[in-house]
């Protein structure tokens, strides 16, 4: 597409012609799309499951049997791996394997994506793969809502999952406008409707974030003018009629009414089984209780209504403990600083997708303390690290950066 154009740095040795995008990145961006259009099943099991099975299997594949160099830093993540292992090893809890798998399947697809012959003529056609699946996702959520159809915003819609995959969007849309190409601030916008749409309290807000938090170079009074009006629509949107009842069951509130305190806060639930799962976490707080011994914790306590606590942070504590959750986070900060240094020493494309994977946990930090990003919607991560492993893959030393140069998504 003509206008999917950045202003960065493109390497000395960039190709002049066009490449195809690896297929392994079709079938990341496939899955993903495919599991946000819809909550149907096949086969007795969710659309949505097949959106990280099929790119994990896929990217087992392409590692055994393909040749190439990883360029992902797996070396990070190796705590993590030998951790969920080695719990599963011994787990007790239901479903604990299929857990195991989804909380490691990001890493694994980064870095069979960096196997890839990538470089930037492929980053180039991956650019304008994802604008056109962007453009299809933007479409099915005015679908799905049924805004398309009676122009009118429903009350509920069922979409959280789809608003966690717009920020991802947004992260991306951010850096791309904050690198040089203007026009990209209208296809932030667009999708910064996606949460406000949708409904999702904590997804406005993350959306809102990525403009002013994106990693990518950006004027200091660029960034606080852009947060002042974020925080200005933001403002606009919480005292709206829609918002104001999915916050408050009075359906009327302020900003300092938002405290887990106050009586009137529409938790959905969420208060008590943090409540529950804090007690949980104290009798075995180091360790934990075991892989996915949170599921069952939660079913007992919901009355088989919910298998996952709104909050990974507390998922993690009770079922990894704290030196687990710990090794995570740790994980994940290594791997943004890890991205971000990479990013700003590689040119054209890479730089980007470096920068935009980096910013993307920013969001992914804040749905975890109030959804199941992780795993409720685990293929956010599965085209996170995509985006990381293609950008490793093309990455280039900032010896060999072109200031004249720019580069072009056709």
């Amino acid at each position: 597409m003509g206008f999917w154009r950045t202003s960065s740095y493109a390497p000395a040795n960039a190709l002049p012609e066009q490449q195809s995008a690896p297929v392994i990145v079709w079938v990341i961006g496939i899955a993903t799309l495919v599991s946000n259009l819809t909550g149907e099943s096949i086969f007795g099991f969710q659309v949505s499951g097949f959106g990280w099975f099929i790119p994990l299997v896929f990217s087992l594949y392409v590692l055994f049997t393909t040749p190439g160099v990883l360029r992902f830093p797996f070396w990070i993540w190796v705590p993590w791996f030998g951790m969920t292992i080695g719990y599963l090893l011994f787990a007790g809890a239901e479903s604990a394997l299929q857990r195991t798998i989804m909380l490691i399947t990001p890493m694994v697809i980064g870095t069979a994506v960096s196997k890839a012959a990538i470089g930037e003529a492929e980053l180039s056609r991956i650019g304008s793969l994802l604008d056109k699946f962007s453009v299809a996702f933007f479409i099915a959520i005015l679908v799905n809502s049924g805004l398309a159809a009676t122009g009118v915003l429903p009350e509920v819609t069922g979409l959280a999952p789809q608003a966690t995959t717009a920020a991802l969007f947004g992260a991306f849309f951010a850096a791309e406008y904050a690198l040089g190409k203007k026009g990209a601030a209208i296809k932030w916008l667009l999708f910064a409707t996606v949460p406000v749409i949708a409904v999702t309290r904590t997804g406005i807000a993350a959306m809102g974030l990525t403009l002013p938090l994106t990693c990518a170079p950006l004027p200091a009074w660029k960034r606080i003018a852009i947060l002042l009006g974020v925080a200005f629509l933001g403002f606009v949107v919480f005292n709206t009629e829609r918002v104001q009842t999915k916050m408050f069951y009075s359906g009327e509130g302020t900003i300092w009414d938002l405290t887990w305190d106050n009586p009137d806060l529409r938790t959905t639930g969420r208060k008590a089984i943090q409540e529950a799962m804090e007690r949980g976490i104290e009798d075995s707080p180091w360790f934990g209780h075991g892989a996915n011994a949170s599921e069952q914790f939660v079913l007992d306590r919901t009355d088989d209504q919910l298998t996952h606590p709104h909050d990974d942070y507390l998922r993690l504590a009770f079922d990894y403990g704290y030196v687990g959750a710990l090794v995570f986070l740790v994980c994940m900060i290594l791997q943004l600083l890890h991205a971000l240094r990479a990013g700003y020493r590689s040119a054209g494309a890479a730089r980007l997708f470096l920068i935009a994977g980096a910013g993307a946990f920013f969001p992914f930090a804040m749905f975890m303390a109030t959804d199941n990003i992780i795993l409720y919607a685990a293929f956010f991560g599965n085209l996170q690290f995509m985006m990381l492993g293609a950008g490793y893959a093309a990455s280039v030393n900032e010896d060999e950066l072109v200031p004249s140069a720019g580069l072009t998504y056709r």
